[in-house]
């Protein structure tokens, strides 16, 4: 009720024209440190402001969406879920922050008392009226990214987040440091990102990340040093990550079984369904999907045609089909610089898997290799 109350009071007070905010009010950037949870692997970003004369201190979120929308997950998929602006106590934020042990960053911004109430207008106008929903976009249109477009329209472009300085990278590339903490999570968002997300970045579109934000205004006159509001990160000791070695352990496991008459087969149907499987889910979510990261993606191109293994593997005559699937894998691993989409060191174990049992599946191998069959 409480919450309710000075919100309905800002809304008064901006209709009527009359100051929002006192002259000693603050708005800050805070910045949550990466989580474990896969929603938290990209850190988050949100705005304070706290202004002791009207007994207000709160955060504004654009990072919200409801679980209990009607077909979410197929929302999600499709690219066309609705991401919301939300309004939280400042309290509950630095709890939530703790509970799920992510440090908050706050950079107190260095604005104009003019700019300060345009930025609560727009966050006030925005949150009560439709365009407090937006279609969410991972890398054009997400809860980083509403927060440099409002900060760029409430000082008129004062603070200007192309002149950041930031360039030479792709979004592909400025990824990797968040996704390399887990294999899987590397792998998958690898596998399912195509061409879109090696295009280069803009000096603005690094604001996707939310660390980009906070590190702009850091090297900036825009806002005074960043300091630690919570310290809640669990220290972690320096260890060897075996979610790295398990996939290259998986894989030779396999290799070795492929040599062997009695799983050779096992071995070949299982890696060729699970490739058919995923080069299908790939192609689907390609065409389907609305979101631009996962468009185009050329992955397809090397996992799909494992339904090759299956569908000629007794056919002599298509022998040149698999041949065929082998050279696209080769190229596709030797012609990183041409193509327009990168290659994960993760995809490796699974290329390497693959080119083997195709390799094994060519008759004219197959009979030089297992003689005595």
């Amino acid at each position: 009720m409480k919450k309710i109350a000075l919100n309905i009071l800002l809304l008064i007070l901006i209709s009527a024209n009359t100051y929002a905010l006192s002259q000693d009010a603050q708005v800050s950037l805070l910045t949550q440190d990466t989580g474990d949870e896969m929603y938290a692997y990209f850190g988050h970003t949100a705005i304070r402001i706290k202004d002791d004369s009207l007994h207000i201190d709160q955060v504004y979120n654009y990072g919200t969406f409801n679980f209990n929308t009607p077909n979410f997950y197929i929302k999600f998929i499709h690219g066309d879920l609705d991401y919301c602006l939300s309004i939280d106590d400042f309290d509950y934020f630095v709890y939530f922050s703790a509970e799920t042990k992510r440090t908050i960053h706050e950079q107190i911004l260095n604005l104009t008392y003019d700019e300060k109430v345009k930025l609560i207008n727009l966050l006030e106008t925005c949150y009560t009226t439709s365009a407090r929903y937006y279609r969410y976009d991972f890398l054009k249109n997400n809860c980083a990214t509403k927060i440099r477009d409002i900060i760029e329209d409430a000082t008129d472009n004062r603070i200007n987040f192309d002149n950041s300085g930031f360039s030479g990278q792709t979004f592909r590339q400025l990824l990797k440091p968040f996704i390399s903490k887990n294999y899987w999570a590397d792998l998958g968002i690898n596998l399912a990102t195509g061409m879109e997300t090696d295009k280069a970045a803009s000096p603005s579109d690094y604001m996707f990340l939310p660390v980009y934000i906070h590190d702009f205004l850091e090297n900036s006159e825009f806002a005074q040093p960043s300091y630690i509001l919570l310290d809640a990160s669990v220290k972690k000791e320096s260890t060897f990550n075996f979610s790295y070695l398990s996939p290259w352990i998986i894989a030779l496991l396999l290799i070795a079984l492929s040599f062997l008459s009695k799983t050779r087969k096992i071995v070949l149907y299982t890696v060729s369904i699970v490739f058919t499987l995923l080069g299908l889910l790939l192609l689907f979510l390609s065409v389907y999907s609305l979101h631009l990261a996962i468009s185009d993606n050329l992955n397809v191109l090397w996992t799909l045609p494992a339904i090759l293994m299956i569908v000629f593997r007794k056919r002599n005559s298509h022998d040149y089909l698999k041949l065929a699937y082998l050279i696209i894998i080769v190229l596709f691993i030797s012609l990183q610089n041409i193509i327009p989409q990168a290659i994960s060191f993760t995809f490796i174990p699974w290329m390497l898997l693959l080119i083997v049992i195709i390799l094994l599946d060519i008759k004219a191998i197959n009979r030089m290799v297992f003689r005595k069959e």
